[in-house]
C-alpha cells in the first residue's frame, strides 16, 4: 500500500505512535503491537494486538521493520534497577575514558524513548582516530536506543522521509563518507533536527510539476567521525573523546541482553507517556533541571532532558556539563575571534575618525604566520562582522567602527582577565598571562626543539613543570599525546622548565591550560 493509498483508505502501515486520546503503542517483534488502549490513564499490563483502531483509522505494523524490536513490554522493577542495568550493558561493550560519560549515555537512551517530551534534543558525536571504538559507541547505541536507525548505505532523501515518517533515533557512521552533494543534504538534516518545529524543505518533482515539501527531521541523532565536525554543528552536540580500550570489553554484542533491557524500556515509555497527558509529564521532567545552572544557553538546552530523566547519575552529568562549559570558553579564548579582538582592544593602529581598517587587522593577525597558514582580508571582515561591528569606509579602503562598549562585552567573552582591562585603547595582558603564545612553524626554530622522550605523564605531574604551552598553527603534527596516548593530530606544544617539550591533543591542551591557570592563581 503506497502513500497516496492509505491517504484514500481508513489503513495504514505504522511503527506505532503516541496518539491524541492518550493511545500509545509500538511495534514488536513477529509483525505485533503493544498497547495501553484498555487503560491509557492507567499504568496496568499492556495488551497485545495485530492491529489498532484510534481516530477513524486501522494500523498495522509495518511489514519490515528496520530498527531492532523490543519481543514484549517487561516489567522493570523500579528506575534505579532499569539505570543501573543499562548503564552496566554500555560499561561491558564500551570503554570511555571518563566515568561520567556512562551516566550521559544512559540518560541520553532514556531521553530517546520519550521524544515527544522534548522541544530540544542533544546529539552526541564519537570522536577519535580509526578503531577507536567509535563504530562500537554506536552498535551499542543502535540496540538500545528508540528506533534506532544506523544509515550506513541509506539515501540523503530515504533519510529525510524515514525521519518524517517514523521519528528513529538516527545513527550515522563515519559522516565524512558521503559525497560532497550527500554530505551537505545531511548537513541540512542535522541543523534542522535538534530543535522541534524546525522543518527541512526541499523540491519535490512530479508529472505534475515541482512543489516543495516539508520534512519533521527533529529527533535525537549520534554520529561518529575521525574529521570534526562544522562549528555549528558541534554546538549541538555532546563531544565523545574515542581512545583505544585500556581495559577489556565484550568482543561481541550481548543480543539477548539488549533485547531484554529494550523490553524494560518500551515498558518505561509506556508508564511514562500513557500514565497522564502529555503537558503533565513535560512539567514534571521540567522540574527537575532546575540544578542545571550553566552560563551558556546552548549547553543548557543540550543537557535539559539529560539532567531531567537521570535520576541517578545526576551528579555525574552536571559535572560533565560545568566541564563542557569551561571547554567551551577556553576554545573561545584562543580562537581567532579571540586574536582579532586581542588586536583591536591592544592596536596602535591608526583608527581616523573612529573607523580601524580590515587590511591592518589583518596585516597584525598575519604577523609570524606561515604563508600557508596567513588569512585573506576577506576572510578577516566576515568575522568581523560576525563579531558584530558596523562596516564603515575611510579613504575609500574597507573599514569598522571602533566601538569600544563592544570591545568590552567581547573581551569579556573572549579574554581571560576583561577585568584587568581600563580602556579598550590600553594595551592589556596577553591572553593566559603570556602562558599561551603562538608556536613558531619555520623549519629553522623547529631544529632547535628537543622533545622528551618520556611516555605517558599525568597533567597533574606536568602543570608545575611546564614553562609555556603553546597552540600549534596548523593540524598537521601528527603524533602520540604524552598525557593521554592519543594518537592522531596534535593541536598544543608543551615546553619545560629544563628545555624539553612534548605534544599533546586537543582535550589535553585544553585540560593542562586550565591547570596552569590554577598555579598561576
Amino acid at each position: 500500500m503506497t502513500e497516496e493509498q492509505e491517504e484514500e483508505t481508513n489503513e495504514g502501515y505504522s511503527p506505532g505512535f503516541l496518539s491524541e486520546n492518550g493511545i500509545i503503542f509500538e511495534q514488536i517483534a513477529d509483525n505485533q503491537y503493544v498497547t495501553n488502549r484498555k487503560n491509557p490513564s492507567q499504568s496496568s499490563q499492556p495488551e497485545i494486538c495485530s492491529n489498532l483502531e484510534t481516530g477513524g483509522k486501522t494500523y498495522f505494523p509495518l511489514q519490515r521493520c528496520p530498527w531492532f524490536l523490543a519481543e514484549e513490554a517487561i516489567i522493570y522493577g523500579n528506575m534505579e534497577d532499569l539505570w543501573n542495568e543499562t548503564k552496566q550493558f554500555i560499561k561491558e561493550h564500551l570503554y570511555l575514558e571518563d566515568e561520567s560519560l556512562y551516566d550521559i549515555l544512559t540518560a541520553w537512551i532514556f531521553a530517546t524513548w520519550t521524544p515527544e517530551v522534548w522541544t530540544v534534543v542533544p546529539y552526541l558525536f564519537f570522536y577519535g582516530p580509526v578503531a577507536s571504538g567509535k563504530t562500537r559507541a554506536l552498535e551499542v547505541l543502535h540496540r538500545l536506543s528508540y528506533r534506532g536507525i544506523l544509515s550506513a548505505n541509506i539515501s540523503s532523501a530515504a533519510l529525510f522521509r524515514a525521519c518524517d515518517q517514523w521519528h528513529p533515533t538516527l545513527i550515522l557512521d563515519e559522516t565524512e563518507i558521503y559525497n560532497k552533494i550527500e554530505r551537505n543534504e545531511v548537513i541540512g538534516l542535522l541543523n534542522s533536527g535538534y530543535r522541534r518545529g524546525q522543518y527541512a524543505i526541499r523540491v519535490k518533482s512530479s508529472e505534475k510539476g515541482e512543489f516543495l515539501q516539508t520534512f519533521d527531521v527533529f529527533g535525537f541523532k549520534a554520529l561518529a567521525g575521525t574529521q570534526g565536525l562544522a562549528k555549528a554543528l558541534e554546538s549541538r552536540s555532546v563531544v565523545v573523546k574515542m581512545m583505544k580500550n585500556r581495559r577489556k570489553v565484550r568482543l561481541l554484542i550481548d543480543e539477548e541482553k539488549a533485547t531484554e533491557i529494550r523490553g524494560k524500556l518500551l515498558s518505561m515509555r509506556i508508564n511514562t507517556l500513557g500514565s497522564c497527558d502529555l503537558l503533565a509529564v513535560s512539567a514534571v521532567f521540567l522540574e527537575r533541571v532546575g540544578e542545571l545552572k550553566l552560563e551558556n544557553g546552548r549547553l543548557e538546552e543540550l543537557f535539559q532532558c539529560l539532567v531531567a530523566v537521570a535520576n541517578h547519575g545526576r551528579e555525574n552529568i552536571l559535572s560533565y556539563a560545568q566541564t563542557m562549559l569551561k571547554d567551551r570558553q577556553f576554545e573561545e579564548m584562543t580562537s581567532i575571534e579571540a586574536d582579532i579582538v586581542k588586536i583591536m582592544l591592544e592596536t596602535t593602529l591608526s583608527k581616523e575618525n573612529s573607523v580601524i581598517l580590515t587590511k591592518d587587522i589583518t596585516d597584525e593577525l598575519n604577523k609570524d604566520r606561515s604563508e600557508k597558514d596567513k588569512f585573506k582580508t576577506k576572510s578577516v571582515g566576515w568575522i568581523i562582522r560576525r563579531l558584530g561591528f558596523k562596516p564603515r569606509r575611510s579613504g575609500g579602503a574597507h573599514g569598522w567602527h571602533y566601538d569600544t562598549d563592544r570591545l568590552k562585552n567581547l573581551a569579556q567573552i573572549y579574554l581571560a582577565n576583561p577585568e584587568e582591562l581600563e580602556h579598550p585603547e590600553k594595551k592589556v595582558q596577553k591572553a593566559q598571562n603570556g602562558i599561551l603564545e603562538e608556536l613558531p612553524t619555520s623549519k629553522e626554530q623547529e631544529l632547535h626543539l628537543h622533545r622528551s622522550e618520556a611516555s605517558e605523564v599525568s597533567l597533574e605531574d606536568l602543570a608545575p613543570k611546564t614553562l609555556k604551552l603553546e597552540r600549534l598553527k596548523n593540524g598537521d603534527w601528527q603524533d602520540r599525546c604524552i598525557a593521554c596516548g592519543f594518537q592522531g593530530s596534535m593541536d598544543w606544544q608543551t615546553t619545560t622548565h629544563d628545555g624539553s617539550w612534548g605534544l599533546l591533543c586537543g582535550e589535553c591542551g585544553i585540560k593542562l591550560g586550565k591547570k596552569l591557570q590554577e598555579v598561576k592563581a
